[in-house]
């Protein structure tokens, strides 16, 4: 938030700043830095102006060669030691891609391998099924085929008792026969009474016909 109240001493130090840090000072400049206003920030940098005489901020000097050694010394260790551990960065993922890739190779054989074996298990499965299916197609077969057999079967009995029966009746009638044979044959055996003459029967006189009278 800007800053309120700002006086002669907080735009006389922003100043200071700015020229320290290589910067000309200005009213946007000051501003940005301490905030307040344009109508209070101009006056008090055109008097920080005037009691420097104008003159111009001095420009940031160069760095002495001893520095600039050091920064380079600095720099070059630094530039190092990155590139170092860049390097080992570089390593650790070449590593770590070798070993995906082994991974991916060995996970790759894996699954050639378990592809292999579902083919197996699959062409397994599809015979175990029409197996099954032939074993429910015989067993339905024979099943019919009992099925026939027990009406066959049930037919054969009723013929069989029908024929029984019959056989019964025709045994019956067997021995009935045979038992009037038996008698037939035993009266034709035994002899016949002699037969006595019928006593005659007394015939009644003739009555003699008168012939009628002539008139």
């Amino acid at each position: 938030m800007p800053r309120t109240g700002i006086t002669r001493d907080h735009v006389f130090a922003a100043a200071d700043a700015l020229a320290h840090e290589g910067a000309q000072p200005t009213v946007k400049l000051v501003r940005d830095r301490i905030g307040g206003s344009f109508s209070t920030i101009t006056p008090h940098l055109a008097d920080w102006k005037d009691e420097r005489g104008g003159r111009s901020v001095a420009s940031v000097p160069d760095m002495p060669e001893g520095v600039t050694s050091a920064c380079r010394s600095l720099w070059a260790s630094a530039w190092k030691a990155g590139q170092d551990a860049i390097q080992t960065e570089r390593d650790g993922l070449s590593a770590a891609k070798r070993e995906m890739e082994q991974e991916h190779a060995e996970l790759a054989h894996e699954i050639t391998d378990l592809e292999g074996k579902l083919d197996t298990a699959l062409a397994e499965r599809d015979a175990l099924t029409h197996k099954l299916a032939e074993e429910e197609k015989g067993r339905r077969e024979a099943q019919e085929a009992m099925s026939k057999f027990q009406i066959e079967n049930a037919r054969l009995e009723e013929r069989v008792a029908n024929t029984e029966k019959r056989a019964e009746e025709l045994r019956v009638q067997v021995e009935r026969l045979e038992g009037e044979l038996a008698r037939l044959a035993q009266a034709k055996e035994e002899p016949k009474p002699k037969e006595r003459p019928a006593p005659r029967e007394k015939q009644a006189p003739k009555e003699k016909l008168t012939p009628p009278k002539s008139s």
